[in-house]
């Protein structure tokens, strides 16, 4: 017997086996495939667990305080935004995600397959919109102080449009996604498995890929213009910083030599045209014409407002950034202690505030980054390739984009401790 027949004859032999395997067995077969893949995942399911557990109650807490004891400002309405996508995620992506985990080749039911893949779309979407927002703000607030600022009403507004944008973007998936049938080798049979993928009806159709594409460019654009308006707002930040440091170290010189020229003391308020709250007044605005000159040149008519110079400190705005029974106390301080009228503390807290909303939207883009490219390795079949435990690290650095919900309520606390002083 040659080669040939001897191939032939074996190939022929598995074929014959295969069609007399019973169908209870192929679905054995089909689950014990399964529970290889559950096995393999396990850990990286209870890490999702403990994700979901921590994201749940860190945002919660963060909706309590934010939205029963923060003060009115657009800080607050921001935070609101992404604190309820991410406790919304909590409650359908990340189950979503291990039940896919545990049931990946039998998948049992399409509709959740389906609600789950919606709401990654949709929180995924808003969370991007949001702090697309949010970078727009603080470009606005640092490089434009005396242009027109967002208010807090039209920060309310502008939450709730991204809601309707990023539910109009997610819609599509309920049609596209939901499970479809596929065939497998396992053991030397033919299995038919059940995946959470594409839909049945739409598999042999290229408008789940068009839709695809169509939302990771959209992500992308978001991604290169947060990143875009970060490094116009980081430089400002430098040189306001610069200027700050220089203006202060003129003024303690000046002070230094009328002190040391001078024949007699010199007592605070002693001229009565020219106070000294007055003095710092026009500094301060002086200061800020300075700072803003080369951010935008197109501010004459704003500058020469009253209302647009107060509110303006070292080169940033803080209209909305700050209580108003604090704001009070900041009023009083001036008048009984010119020097230190608070606008320093003022303008520490935009800077502040505006640090918070880059490392938010640093942790976003890394984990998107990384959730985009893992992604794509699936589509590429990479995972039939992997062994177990390839694929339990893989799927804990593609899982990993969920930690972003824990971590957001950490930054909170962290660098904005007045926020969970109220709580």
């Amino acid at each position: 017997m040659n080669s040939f027949t001897y191939l032939s004859t074996v190939t022929s032999r598995v074929s014959t086996e295969q069609e007399h395997v019973p169908d209870h067995s192929k679905d054995d077969l089909a689950q014990q495939l399964n529970d290889e893949m559950t096995r393999a995942v396990l850990p990286v399911t209870f890490f999702v667990g403990i994700e979901v557990f921590a994201a749940f109650f860190g945002n919660l807490l963060v909706i309590y305080v934010f939205l029963i004891r923060y003060h009115v400002c657009n800080f607050r309405y921001f935070v609101l935004c992404l604190a309820f996508t991410d406790i919304t995620s909590s409650l359908t992506t990340m189950p979503g995600e291990m039940v896919t985990q545990l049931y990946w080749h039998v998948y049992p039911v399409p509709e959740v397959c389906k609600i789950k893949s919606f709401f990654n779309v949709f929180t995924v979407s808003a969370e991007a919109l949001c702090l697309l927002t949010i970078d727009v703000d603080r470009y606005m607030k640092v490089c434009r102080p005396l242009g027109w600022q967002m208010k807090p009403k039209h920060a309310k507004y502008v939450c709730g449009i991204i809601y309707v944008i990023a539910f109009i973007l997610a819609v599509p998936v309920y049609f596209f996604w939901g499970t479809h049938a596929n065939e497998k080798i396992y053991k030397n049979t033919t299995v038919t498995v059940t995946i959470c993928e594409k839909d049945e009806e739409w598999l042999k159709t290229n408008h789940p890929l068009q839709y695809s594409v169509t939302v990771v460019v959209i992500i992308s654009l978001c991604l290169v213009l947060m990143f875009v308006l970060y490094v116009f707002v980081a430089r400002r930040l430098l040189m306001n910083k610069r200027f700050r440091t220089y203006t202060s170290e003129q003024r303690s010189s000046k002070t230094s030599s009328s002190i040391e020229t001078s024949p007699d003391p010199i007592e605070i308020n002693s001229t009565p045209d020219v106070s000294e709250s007055d003095f710092s007044r026009r500094e301060d605005r002086k200061s800020s014409n300075l700072n803003v000159q080369d951010c935008d040149r197109n501010i004459a008519g704003n500058a020469g407002r009253p209302e647009s110079r107060e509110s303006t400190l070292s080169g940033v705005s803080v209209d909305d950034d700050q209580d108003p029974r604090e704001k009070r106390n900041k009023i009083s301080t001036h008048h009984s202690n010119p020097r230190h009228s608070g606008s320093h503390d003022m303008a520490s807290r935009v800077r502040r505030k505006t640090l918070i909303m880059f490392i938010l939207t640093v942790v976003f883009i890394i984990t998107t980054i990384l959730y985009l490219t893992l992604l794509s390795f699936i589509a590429r079949s990479i995972l039939d390739t992997m062994s177990d435990s390839s694929k339990a690290v893989y799927f804990f650095f593609f899982r990993l984009y969920f930690i972003k919900h824990v971590i957001y309520p950490i930054i909170y606390g962290v660098f904005d401790q007045t926020s969970y002083e109220k709580f």
